[in-house]
């Protein structure tokens, strides 16, 4: 309404606080408070709802974090198609092309952390608690971890899973400290690539 209507200053008060919610930093994206549609109040937007309104007003800045929002969803969705979710034919292309990047890229991630990162724990109430003399209990024990957290990881590759039972605190913890290390750069640089921002909202 108030790009409509002309209101240029509130317009540009509107985008300033959207920058909160949809920072292009990896280190305001771990301190902000609201994050993606949270800023709009409730009833909570639907992520298409919001990505539309980026494209429609150019709000470059925050279609990166916007459209993994709206993939995070899914491919139902994505393909809302109630009032005002229903995304652009090329837009929807990037998402799902996008969602199905972050997954795998998702995987190979979890895949590199635990195989690299995890060993055998003394601690015997964590299942890393095995013998080292014999390989196969641990590469068991390390299968159970990785189908743990890409279960539990949703695709939502800039989150640490929360593992919960499986692993003492320790391990937990040095699991959770490489993942974030992760996110930090490749994770959070690759977001525009995987989901084709620069080609969102073509017609």
């Amino acid at each position: 309404m108030a790009a409509k209507y002309g209101f240029s200053d509130v317009c540009e008060g509107l985008v300033e606080d959207l920058k909160g919610a949809y920072p292009t930093e990896w280190k305001d994206f771990r301190t902000t408070k609201v994050l993606g549609e949270d800023i709009f109040g409730l009833p909570k937007p639907h992520p298409n709802a919001v990505l539309n309104l980026f494209l429609e007003h150019n709000i470059k800045f925050a279609l990166p974090l916007a459209a993994y929002r709206a993939a995070l969803g899914g491919f139902s969705s994505l393909v809302s198609d109630g009032p005002g979710m229903t995304l652009p034919r090329l837009s929807l292309a990037s998402a799902i092309y996008g969602m199905e990047s972050i997954r795998q890229a998702t995987v190979q991630a979890s895949h590199s952390i635990v195989y690299g990162r995890l060993g055998v724990c003394p601690q015997g109430a964590c299942v890393l608690s095995v013998s080292t003399k014999r390989m196969e209990p641990r590469m068991e024990a390390l299968k159970k971890v990785i189908d743990i957290v890409i279960e539990k990881g949703t695709g939502d590759m800039l989150s640490p899973p929360s593992l919960g039972d499986p692993l003492c605190t320790n391990c937990a913890e040095l699991l959770e400290n490489a993942y974030l290390r992760y996110c930090a750069q490749p994770a959070w640089l690759a977001l525009p690539r995987l989901l084709w921002v620069e080609r969102v909202g073509e017609t």
